[in-house]
């Protein structure tokens, strides 16, 4: 339970400094909402009164700054109080550069409604949505001096930058397809930009309260800590995602925790899954009869935080980005020789080998 101050004009100064910057975060989701609104609905109307809105972002920002120095001249706060209200000023430097980013988004809309739409906007919405949540969180932590609540957003920019990474693949697909899009492509590559950059800032405001609540930095400490990290959305490679990918697809989706997002995929797919996978599989309860191999690139990547290929040679597709990656190399069961049973056996023995990889993955993340 928070502490309150004896001093009962202190603790409404304080008090009004969390309303004010609670209300400057509803604005900035609001400006988020808005202008990703503006750009899928093509509603130019709302881009100009989002792009005007920013004033009052921006006054709440010089509002907030002069709150918390007046503040420190007057009470000289130490310790916990201190780091809240240090906490503050930068709090609002970046809550006031995703307003920005807000409106060079509105200012792009605005832009690309006067063209036609080369693609339909689907990562765009997503990309939106997760840095919404991001901010959110992250104010829900600050009312509720929730660390964990905070620390956990810091997983979520690494879904950020893979649909951003993966909305760049797709428009400079567009563009060397038909360069007569590539002035609209690169207005629509900024837009992916902007809400990269947002998720960055959400990024920082997360460790901004985590440093108040525990009075640890732990900016760029990220790196450190991703090979624990358990992943939201996971990647399966393999050459022809005929038998290994597809196994371990399957093993996946029987063993994972609910939430997490498991598909596979590879470079060179072929026509149907190997029906000895599926015999094997069929062996242990289950079914991927239905399953069809597919290009890796099929996939939403920009759902995608951790590949691991199966491959023991170098066939395996190539996925870029900034994601956690594992290789378990197995040999392709499907180059077996010998009798069927002997066959059999090989594809039996990647069937285990992929369960207890799976299991010790896990394990490794709990």
């Amino acid at each position: 339970m928070k502490r309150e101050h004896t001093d009962r004009e202190y603790e409404s100064e304080l008090h009004k400094l969390r309303e004010r910057l609670l209300l400057m975060g509803a604005k900035v989701e609001e400006m988020l909402t808005n202008s990703i609104k503006a750009l899928v609905e093509r509603d130019s109307d709302l881009a100009h009164r989002m792009i005007a809105y920013d004033d009052e972002i921006d006054q709440l920002e010089v509002s907030i700054d002069e709150h918390c120095l007046r503040i420190l001249a007057k009470r000289q706060p130490v310790a916990s109080d201190l780091r809240f209200i240090t906490t503050a000023l930068k709090f609002v430097t970046d809550l006031e550069r995703i307003g920005d980013l807000g409106v060079n988004i509105c200012e792009r809309v605005i832009e690309l409604n006067a063209e036609e739409p080369i693609k339909p906007y689907i990562d765009l919405p997503k990309m939106a949505e997760i840095v919404q949540e991001m901010v959110r969180e992250t104010l829900d932590a600050f009312v509720s001096q929730n660390a964990e609540g905070a620390q956990a957003v810091l997983e979520r920019d690494n879904l950020v930058d893979a649909y951003y990474n993966q909305v760049f693949r797709d428009l400079l697909t567009y563009m060397m397809n038909d360069p007569r899009v590539i002035h609209t492509g690169i207005k629509v590559q900024s837009i992916a930009k902007y809400l990269e950059r947002m998720g960055d800032h959400a990024t920082n405001l997360a460790e901004r309260v985590v440093f108040m609540i525990r009075g640890k930095d732990i900016r760029h400490q990220g790196s450190q800590k991703k090979p624990t990290i358990r992943p939201h959305g996971v990647l399966f490679l393999c050459a022809r995602n005929a038998a290994r990918s597809q196994m371990a697809e399957a093993w996946a989706r029987r063993l994972f925790p609910p939430g997490i997002r498991i598909w596979s995929g590879g470079a060179e797919p072929a026509l149907e899954v190997d029906p000895r996978a599926v015999l094997v599989m069929q062996e242990v309860g289950i079914d991927i009869s239905k399953q069809r191999p597919k290009l890796a690139t099929d996939v939403p990547l920009g759902d995608i935080d951790t590949v691991i290929t199966l491959c023991a040679d170098q066939s395996c597709a190539t996925i870029p980005g900034d994601l956690h990656r594992e290789s378990w190399e197995m040999t392709d069961p499907a180059i077996a020789t010998g009798n069927d049973g002997d066959v059999l056996a090989k594809y039996r023995d990647i069937r285990e080998q992929l369960r207890r990889k799976i299991e010790n993955y896990l394990s490794s993340r709990k």
